[in-house]
């Protein structure tokens, strides 16, 4: 398949079991399969086909015959989850659906979370997903509809820049109206959908915004 659905899924070298919380987002259609380094594994659990590999196979992965693949050196400038998402972009794919990114290391989970402003501010539409949560990227202005599917329990803005302001929050059961977050302050962290769709609008500065299922 080629890069014409504008979209890619993106496989980093952590397990992402059979896949199944990937299928309510597999559902908007077709996807380029990228695989960073041992994401190879991953897209195979989740019975996806790999349609690239890249990476410089430090974390377990490994050329597969018959998937176009780029080699990357071991000493470079970039994580192979950055050069993958660094190759959607550049095939035209806008929104990147990223997976196996979390867990293990911790500092591999902070860079990967960040990254989303990356990909973002290069015109990207990214989502991080695993088993329990998915991970937005909010620049202000900004107002963001989203519909509870697949239905989540926890929504928590967390503010990146020291303060965050116009922070509105409807369709969930602690509403906020044109409120200021600071960075640290944990306001917003723990709040519950309460219907099938929600409102997060920003005036400005820049949060994640994650949505989780376990307590």
């Amino acid at each position: 398949m080629g890069a014409e659905g504008k979209r890619a899924i993106i496989f980093g070298s952590m397990s992402c079991g059979d896949g199944a919380f990937l299928r309510p987002y597999l559902e908007a259609g077709e996807w380029v399969v990228i695989c960073a380094d041992g994401g190879l594994r991953s897209a195979r659990d989740a019975g996806l086909r790999p349609d690239y590999q890249i990476g410089d196979w430090d974390s377990g992965g490994a050329p597969e015959p018959g998937v176009p693949c780029v080699t990357l050196p071991v000493e470079k400038d970039m994580t192979d989850l950055q050069a993958a998402a660094e190759q959607a972009l550049g095939m035209g794919c806008r929104e990147l659906l990223l997976c196996g990114c979390t867990g293990g290391r911790l500092d591999h989970t902070a860079s990967n979370l960040v990254l989303l402003e990356w990909i973002a501010g290069r015109g990207g539409l990214p989502v991080m997903v695993d088993e329990d949560n998915e991970v937005r990227f909010l620049e202000g202005p900004v107002e963001l509809r989203l519909a509870n599917r697949p239905p989540y329990r926890y929504l928590s803005l967390i503010p990146l820049d020291r303060t965050l302001t116009g922070v509105t929050l409807r369709g969930l059961k602690y509403p906020l109206t044109d409120a200021r977050l600071t960075r640290g302050d944990t306001l917003s962290v723990s709040n519950e959908p309460q219907g099938s769709e929600m409102t997060v609008s920003l005036a400005s500065g820049r949060a994640l915004l994650i949505r989780s299922q376990r307590n």
